[in-house]
């Protein structure tokens, strides 16, 4: 009888070993692809925020550029515009 219950067990025991297995490798693989998934986010928002910045520069830079060679009656008739809106 214990032979017997021995057999079943230790064949009971390797199923759960392979299941096991199983379930840890799909486990590790689903965290590699989320740990992944967010370094791409974290990137793209790099990336993004990157680009604003730098569109907010050449904007800044061409309004700068803009009011440096305008001439005292154009300044004042934006002041003017710009104080009424």
């Amino acid at each position: 009888m214990s032979l017997v219950l021995t057999a079943l067990l230790s064949g009971l025991g390797r199923r759960f070993a392979y299941w096991g297995a199983i379930v840890g490798a799909m486990g590790f693989a689903i965290w590699i692809l989320i740990r992944q998934g967010k370094h791409a986010a974290e990137a793209d928002l790099a990336i993004r925020r990157a680009d604003a910045r730098v569109r907010a520069l050449q904007t800044s830079k061409e309004i700068r550029h803009d009011l440096q060679n305008a001439d005292r009656a154009d300044l004042e008739r934006r002041a003017d515009r710009w104080m009424r809106d």
